[in-house]
């Protein structure tokens, strides 16, 4: 019985957490990375593996909270897992190869660049992320019609990428504009 809740526990602070996730990226310019999904979708197959194996030993009521369970879980590891693929067929036509990895003289901060090339169907450029906490990403430079990324560090703080100057801790963006309600 005391796995029953445990993962009745697991699975509310799961969703918890993805809706979080998707508050943040739709609210922001943070995205999150495939490997927090991942660790996601395997807690999901955690919690249906341990429900199934309370199943038998459940009365009525918690069969039904735990049937309900298995298929919520089901439903949102199958959104994720078509999500990624879906963002990695769609990311394949970009074109999208990584320049480097530039780090702040504290090492507080670390901007990842990549060169985007979309072809025929649109153009290139290349476009930068900030590393954040739990494998969240911030999209905070973004250039059309530019080869490379030339960066300067003025301080922990303060970068000067292609010379348009960003202060990340205000969270300053060159080329994203935020929706705003």
């Amino acid at each position: 019985m005391r796995n029953f809740w445990s993962a009745i526990t697991l699975f509310s602070l799961c969703l918890a957490f993805i809706g979080v996730c998707f508050y943040v990226m739709s609210t922001t310019l943070w995205s999150f990375s495939y490997t927090t999904l991942i660790v996601i979708a395997l807690l999901f197959v955690l919690i249906i593996y341990t429900l199934l194996q309370e199943y038998k030993q459940l009365s009525r009521l918690k069969k039904v909270v735990a049937y309900f369970v298995n298929t919520i879980s089901i439903l949102f590891t199958s959104i994720i897992i078509l999500f990624f693929s879906l963002k990695i067929v769609v990311y394949s036509f970009g074109g999208t190869e990584q320049l480097l990895t530039s780090y702040s003289p504290n090492m507080g901060y670390t901007l990842d660049f990549y060169a985007f090339d979309a072809g025929a169907m649109g153009s290139f450029g290349i476009r930068g992320e900030l590393d954040g906490p739990f494998g969240f990403k911030k999209q905070v430079y973004y250039e059309k019609h530019a080869e490379e990324a030339v960066i300067q560090w003025l301080t922990n703080e303060i970068v000067v990428i292609n010379g348009h100057e960003l202060n990340l801790t205000d969270g300053e963006t060159f080329g994203y504009k935020i929706k705003t309600r």
